[in-house]
């Protein structure tokens, strides 16, 4: 009997292995560690996630068009952004990156919050537990931890309006390090960014003119003159200017 269960097992193992591999292979890229020594509240910054945000990078001249936040979990590490149906939401890392070189993205670390960080990154899920254990609960990081108690699941916001209670992807980042105690910059008029209407991109420009301040106006005109050149917003330039930001990646 046991001469012909060891060529089962043996058969049965044959047939398991490849299962076994492809399982072994997506808990790899599940647990994929960063390209950079991660820290809870690092920023990544990229394009091609939202609209409105590569609306803004064109008109202004930006490098990037949209940031997210960095957190732990107990799964490996995730990305509070801005996503254009969803709202404030998260995703896991190795999804935010997913077929990007180093040149599409770039990682940014708060320089204050950064030293007071309790936990380096690199953090596999065995660290991760451990901390769990420790603290009753992960280190979030001070910049993440509002984005996920307080903004997450709050609308995307097309208005680009600060305090609303919907988040453009900047203002997300903008808010949270508000939260923590962190200015990163301050917001920008958009009459010091352009002096008159004629002088805005054409593609803000037609974005602009549905703006709810414009309502009721005659024109677009008098809409910028009323109010909207008065509207201050913050884009992911304002908060690398800001000079609380050090690049960590690449």
């Amino acid at each position: 009997m046991r001469g012909v269960l060891l060529p089962l097992s043996l058969g049965l193992a044959a047939v398991m292995a490849p299962f076994a591999l492809a399982q072994e292979t997506d808990d790899a890229a599940l647990m994929a560690e960063a390209a950079w020594d991660w820290r809870p509240g690092d920023l990544i910054f990229r394009d091609g996630l939202n609209e409105i945000d590569g609306v803004i990078k064109r008109a202004f001249g930006l490098r990037w068009e949209s940031v997210g936040i960095l957190r732990p979990s107990s799964g490996g590490p995730r990305v509070v952004y801005v996503d254009p149906s969803e709202g404030a939401t998260e995703e896991m890392l190795y999804v935010y990156v997913d077929g990007l070189s180093a040149r599409d993205y770039a990682v940014y670390r708060v320089r204050e919050a950064g030293r007071e960080q309790a936990r380096p990154g690199q953090m596999n899920a065995a660290q991760m537990n451990t901390a769990h254990m420790e603290t009753g609960q992960m280190n979030t990081g001070a910049l993440a931890q509002p984005a996920l108690t307080v903004f997450y699941g709050a609308p995307s916001d097309d208005g680009l309006m600060l305090g609303d209670g919907a988040f453009y992807s900047a203002e997300l980042v903008y808010e949270a390090a508000l939260n923590a105690g962190i200015v990163l910059g301050a917001p920008i008029r958009l009459s010091d960014l352009a002096a008159n209407p004629d002088d805005l991109d054409r593609g803000l420009r037609a974005h602009l003119e549905d703006h709810r301040y414009c309502r009721y106006e005659l024109s677009f005109e008098a809409c910028w003159a009323n109010s909207l050149g008065q509207h201050a917003i913050v884009t992911t330039g304002s908060l690398i200017g800001s000079g609380m930001l050090e690049r960590v990646f690449p």
